[in-house]
């Protein structure tokens, strides 16, 4: 394209030096019927150069407009918490939804410096119910068998108890050889029962289909917190707010003081 602009200058400027010769010079009329017919050739050879300019732009490719970016996820959505572990009053409706990893440090965080004061202040003191869903990272390598390990837990009523025992044994006791051991599992009803659950992956599906769940709602990182409205009887939740992060308690605080205003004025109407 360059050269092709090159060309068309220069003939324009031999065409202009051309003329101003031919005025300047004073030349025969034999001498000026010659540079007549040089002109006209390179005024031929000017316009063929445009041709070729005009169907070079045609060619060119359009650049694209540059890609809007994505679209923060909704927090306007229902989530189903009918096969989750819920604790706290039945009488509450706001509810916590703790998406999580049991080898995620960030997670461990928030278990020991958080959590503590949201199950004391308002879980224990039937203001709102807590409910847990699996997201184990790909890099955790004892993660999903740590997962699976607290829905086999679940089985003899025990998920509780082994999500605080697996958040406070991170590291090499989530190991699946330890798991059906001593230590973390200490005190579930039937060892056997449970080795055996563990073993033969029974609720692998279980934990992927929590994967799949809250994936499809943008969740990439834990531990993520959704905060909304549950309905009693069919598990379904109203989502109204997400918390990404080991956030300080005063965060959650705040998000969940409003939340059961709103619903204490909603059931006074």
């Amino acid at each position: 394209m360059r050269t092709r602009r090159t060309g068309l200058l220069v003939v324009s400027l031999t065409l202009g030096l051309l003329t101003a010769g031919a005025v300047s010079a004073g030349q025969s009329p034999a001498d000026y019927q010659a540079l007549r017919k040089e002109m006209d050739l390179l005024r031929e050879r000017l316009a063929a150069l445009q041709k070729e300019v005009d169907a070079l732009k045609a060619q060119r490719p359009v650049t694209a407009a540059p890609a809007a970016a994505p679209a923060p996820p909704s927090n306007d959505f229902v989530m189903d918490l009918s096969k989750a572990p819920i604790r706290g009053s039945e009488s509450a409706r706001v509810t916590l939804v703790e998406v999580s990893d049991f080898e995620c440090p960030f997670c461990g965080r928030y278990f020991v410096q958080t959590a503590p004061q949201i199950v004391r202040q308002y879980v224990d003191a039937g203001k709102i119910r807590q409910a847990y869903v699996h997201l184990p990272g790909a890099a955790h390598r004892y993660a999903f068998k740590a997962a699976e390990a607290s829905v086999c837990a679940a089985d003899q009523g025990k998920f509780w108890e082994m999500h605080d025992r697996l958040f406070s044994n991170q590291g090499p006791a989530l190991a699946p050889e330890l798991l059906p051991g001593k230590g973390p599992l200490a005190g579930l009803p039937n060892q056997d029962l449970y080795k055996s659950c563990l073993d033969s992956s029974k609720h692998a599906a279980d934990v992927r289909a929590d994967m799949a769940m809250v994936q499809q709602r943008g969740v990439t990182a834990t531990p993520t917190f959704f905060l909304g409205t549950l309905d009693p009887k069919t598990r379904q939740m109203k989502v109204s707010r997400r918390i990404v992060g080991a956030k300080p308690f005063a965060t959650f605080q705040q998000s969940l003081d409003e939340l059961l205003a709103a619903e204490s004025g909603s059931r006074g109407k």
